[in-house]
């Protein structure tokens, strides 16, 4: 039997590993464990964001447009911070500016939600963008030429929630086309935020009821944002986007209110200024889609009205057609016929109509067609005892464009809306005794033009 003197031997005998060796292995375990936690970590910080991906937070998503100016724009995030306590987001969408816009964004990573676009997309692209990435109950669009005042946006917001109906609220400012321009005896922003923390105490005896609110700084709801679409990047740069936003949102119903008791700071059209002598070329380019888009538009909001029989609040769909063949971002052609969208299967063999993927969601979807059934309908122009058939495209005397929907007919605004919803090839002649056998429902317009892939 060995002492314990030989058994202490043959432990002290042991093999010693190096220091070195050890400290490796200590370090590759700790590098595990580190890659075994983030890779946990990543993983359910995926299924979180992907879960929370559409839940909007209880707040408001300021969404600037932006193309140089860096100056401008980093005066505007600093009078928000310094000026809106209430929960809010910041999100800037840069038209690839050639300035410094870039590299202050890039400051701001954390701070600031941001997309860069590739090319300049225009204000209307822009704010599409900043729509797609929102995440508030509210959204305000803000130019990049504001500073905001004390108030300002909870006396918005205020305005905004006194009444369901309402559909966008604006504030009163120094530098403005029409009502929303007010006198201001200041000389200095160190005097107008004087100015304006006297003028922006809440009265809801001043809030106004309007036809025309400008783009220059609009609140609204998530919820009129899904029922009305996105801004029309049929115009370019900038100019009349806002006032074709503005007239879709009175034809689904909504009020516009201008909160007097609201006062910001606008240098004013500073980035259209530098234009030039093209601002004019954009500005009447502009207008003339304008036109085409709407063709006479005097009292469309009140024979929308009442075409809807009593029916107060609407939405975009109710204005587009029927019996059309439409897609969004997927493969997956859709049939839609009276509000309803029919995944169809087979050869599609019609137009199909590019819509943006919230107007694709905001119909609801039925069961599967077959491409056939389509087809035939699409086609179809008469029942077989000679009446226009339901979802014909027909023109009268009168030199005006229908559809035919259900027991009613209802007007294709424009020539530019018979082709954004490719109907053009669909016309037949018809007479107006024909037409009057019918009823008048509501007009059909044209889906927004988006040029964004990513909407």
């Amino acid at each position: 039997m060995r002492s314990r003197r030989n058994i202490r031997r043959v432990r002290a005998g042991k093999r010693r590993v190096p220091a070195s060796s050890m400290r490796a292995a200590s370090g590759r375990s700790r590098q595990q464990r580190y890659d075994r936690g983030y890779a946990c970590g990543y993983a359910e910080g995926l299924r979180v964001g992907q879960a929370q991906y559409e839940v909007p937070f209880d707040g408001t998503s300021i969404i600037i447009p932006t193309y140089n100016k860096a100056e401008l724009l980093e005066q505007c995030i600093a009078s928000i911070e310094a000026h809106t306590p209430i929960p809010h987001e910041i999100i800037v969408v840069d038209n690839a500016s050639t300035d410094g816009t870039t590299a202050y964004l890039l400051r701001n990573t954390g701070k600031l939600r941001f997309h860069i676009h590739e090319h300049n997309r225009g204000f209307a692209g822009a704010v599409n963008t900043g729509l797609m990435m929102a995440k508030g109950r509210t959204i305000c669009i803000l130019n990049n030429d504001i500073l905001v005042t004390p108030n300002w946006l909870k006396n918005l917001l205020n305005c905004l929630q006194s009444d369901d109906t309402i559909g966008m609220v604006g504030p009163v400012t120094n530098f403005i086309s029409g009502e929303q321009q007010i006198e201001v005896p200041y000389h200095s922003i160190k005097d107008m935020y004087s100015f304006a923390a006297a003028h922006n105490v809440p009265n809801a005896g001043k809030w106004q009821g309007t036809d025309r609110i400008v783009g220059f700084c609009l609140v609204f709801r998530r919820e009129l944002f899904e029922t009305t679409g996105y801004f029309d990047e049929g115009f370019e740069i900038g100019n009349f986007e806002d006032e074709d936003y503005v007239l879709r949102v009175r034809l689904n119903g909504r009020k516009l209110v201008v909160a007097r008791d609201t006062f910001i700071h606008h240098y004013g059209s500073v980035t259209m200024r530098e234009l030039g002598d093209q601002f004019l070329d954009i500005n009447e380019k502009n207008a003339a889609f304008f036109r085409a888009k709407w063709g006479n538009s005097f009292n469309l909001v009140q024979r929308a009205r009442e075409a809807s029989r009593g029916s107060n609040l609407t939405r975009c769909h109710d204005f587009y057609p029927t019996h059309v063949a439409v897609t969004g971002l997927t493969d997956t052609v859709y049939w839609v016929e009276h509000g309803t969208k029919y995944p169809l299967v087979g050869h599609i063999g019609v137009p199909i109509v590019s819509v943006p993927q919230i107007d694709l969601r905001g119909w609801p979807t039925g069961p599967a067609m077959d491409a056939g059934t389509a087809r035939d309908k699409w086609h179809r122009q008469s029942e077989p005892n000679g009446v226009i058939a339901d979802g014909a495209v027909f023109a009268t005397e009168a030199g005006k464009w229908y559809q035919r929907q259900g027991e009613e007919y209802r007007e294709i605004i424009s020539e530019h809306a018979l082709r954004r919803w490719q109907l053009e090839n669909r016309v037949q002649p018809r007479t107006d005794k024909e037409r009057r056998e019918l009823k008048e429902g509501l007009p059909i317009i044209p889906a927004p033009v988006i040029a964004s892939f990513h909407l």
